[in-house]
């Protein structure tokens, strides 16, 4: 029988081994899988690492992941803001121009029409001849700098097609002229686990292929012997005739002993963001009516909050709310060094600042952090990923998954990708025909 690894037990890893079958034995370096999908309970409350919510463009796979959940779901409308100025703007900001002072309505308004922007070279450029001057720099320009990290205009345009949707010409007119119209529709309505967070989605998988899982397996070195991989983790090896990594990239050339010094050059040189994520569990019922709010604002250190409350008594104890942070860092920028109590503390803090929460009514806290958690596309990042994949490619690697492939993709993509690739394979090692999800679980 072909025996096949799949490194990584996240949703990329869980979805290879299931598409592929009992070929395919996952090794995850933690005690559990789930990777960036996981999540968290304290106490009576849940949460995820950062807003996880099932939503997508792509049918096939939106109602596939609703089976796999097996009933275990809700529908939600989607009651997101944006936080501008100490009001509440609908999400997108371009679709509520009208709940703007009139001064600045006619601003983004005028430069959203009137716009004079040359062909962009880069992020930041594209976001001003997309967007205009006035939208661009009240909102997407700040709230992308602190998601990313980086300077817009030090970012590529590789990514940006399928991610950052246009706004159509007339509902920007409409929004500014206070005529309710809605954005980014595919994710109007969204579904979320009715118990278990957004873990429950990795855990149906992990149902379907807990035979072949391995945990507590974290991969040190791979090598290529007599025809066969050998993965150790420096105690267990485990021979393969075929792995599929689903580990973050940086990892995968770390245990690859024989990669070439410009293969570890152009890796290291590949950029990422690290993701703090603060939960304030409050003593006090029904905080927010809200389940996301966008914080633009640069002299806030959270990018985001999320009230899982939102989603009932899974997700807070009855008389309780919950609201949770999300905080880009990078090792050295001086916020992922900051200690836990210090990061609750200067969460709180804030919060209570803006009138989110009242800092007397916090009774549990959590702090939980993520080395991988978006990768960033800066000039030279296409440059560098080549270098690296073309590397993989001739040693015969396959890879799949947002940290593995260094694609920013959500869960739906995951997926979509797992099973195209699963297929390849499929055909490739004469594994049967291809998977169909509308056939499945």
């Amino acid at each position: 029988m072909t025996r096949i690894g799949v490194l990584g037990g996240g949703i990329s890893g869980l979805a290879m081994s299931y598409f592929l079958g009992p070929e395919a034995e996952v090794l995850e370096a933690e005690t559990g899988c789930g990777g960036l999908a996981r999540s968290f309970q304290k106490d009576g409350f849940s949460y995820d690492y950062g807003g996880h919510i099932l939503f997508s463009r792509d049918t096939e796979i939106l109602e596939f992941m609703l089976r796999m959940l097996e009933g275990n779901v809700e529908r939600y409308f989607r009651n997101n803001r944006v936080f501008y100025n100490g009001r509440f703007i609908k999400y997108p900001f371009e679709n509520d121009l009208g709940s703007l002072p009139k001064e600045e309505t006619f601003d983004c308004l005028y430069h959203f029409l009137f716009n004079d922007a040359p062909s962009p070279t880069n992020f930041k450029e594209w976001l001003y001849a997309t967007f205009g001057k006035g939208i661009a720099e009240r909102y997407l320009i700040p709230y992308n700098e602190k998601i990313w990290n980086i300077d817009c205009a030090d970012m590529n345009l590789e990514w940006v097609e399928g991610r950052v949707p246009k706004p159509p010409r007339e509902d920007v007119i409409k929004s500014a002229l206070g005529i309710e119209t809605e954005g980014y529709t595919h994710q109007l309505y969204f579904y979320y686990p009715r118990v278990g967070g957004n873990q429950a989605l990795m855990r149906s998988f992990e149902r379907k292929v807990r035979d072949r899982v391995t945990t507590g397996f974290r991969v040190r070195t791979i090598e290529r012997r007599g025809g066969e991989w050998l993965v150790s983790d420096g105690v267990r090896a485990r021979r393969y005739d075929h792995l599929v990594s689903c580990i973050p990239i940086y990892d995968l050339i770390e245990a690859l002993p024989e990669a070439p010094n410009r293969v570890r050059q152009a890796v290291r040189s590949l950029r990422y963001n690290s993701l703090i994520v603060v939960l304030v569990g409050l003593a006090r019922p029904n905080v927010s009516d809200k389940f996301a709010v966008y914080i633009p604002q640069r002299d806030v250190r959270f990018h985001r909050i999320c009230f899982y409350s939102y989603f009932g008594a899974s997700c807070a104890p009855p008389g309780t709310s919950s609201v949770v942070a999300e905080i880009t860092a990078n090792p050295g920028d001086g916020t992922w060094e900051m200690s836990d109590p210090d990061l609750v503390a200067d969460t709180v803090t804030s919060l209570d600042r803006l009138g989110f929460i009242e800092g007397g009514d916090v009774c549990v806290t959590d702090v939980q952090r993520t080395k991988y958690a978006y990768v960033v596309q800066d000039r030279d990042h296409p440059k560098n990923k080549a270098v690296v994949y073309d590397y993989l490619r001739d040693q015969g690697l396959h890879t799949c998954g947002r940290f593995a492939d260094l694609n920013y993709v959500n869960q739906d993509m995951a997926l979509r990708n797992a099973l195209g690739k699963a297929n390849d394979l499929r055909a490739r090692l004469g594994l049967g025909g291809p998977v169909d999800v509308t056939k499945l679980p």
